[in-house]
């Protein structure tokens, strides 16, 4: 196999991720320059509600429980 052929072989893998990594990670659809990484505005709303209404989180340390415990003021 010549050095040719392996380099174009690697640059279809590099081709595939890239495909990949270009579609709206909602419905799979291809992305849109004005509204990325998603296709549309709606995709985008519906990744905001998502992230609103709690379905996504940032993992981090746990949260004590407060009970127990009285408010300062």
């Amino acid at each position: 196999m010549s050095a040719r052929s392996r380099g174009a072989e690697g640059s279809g893998k590099a081709a595939k991720r890239s495909a990949k990594a270009l579609k709206c990670p909602i419905c799979g659809k291809p992305r849109s320059e004005a509204f990325k990484p998603f296709c549309s505005k709606h995709c985008a709303d519906v990744d905001l509600g998502r992230w609103l209404g709690g379905r996504y989180a940032v993992p981090g340390a746990p949260v004590a429980s407060n009970e127990g415990e009285q408010e300062e003021d």
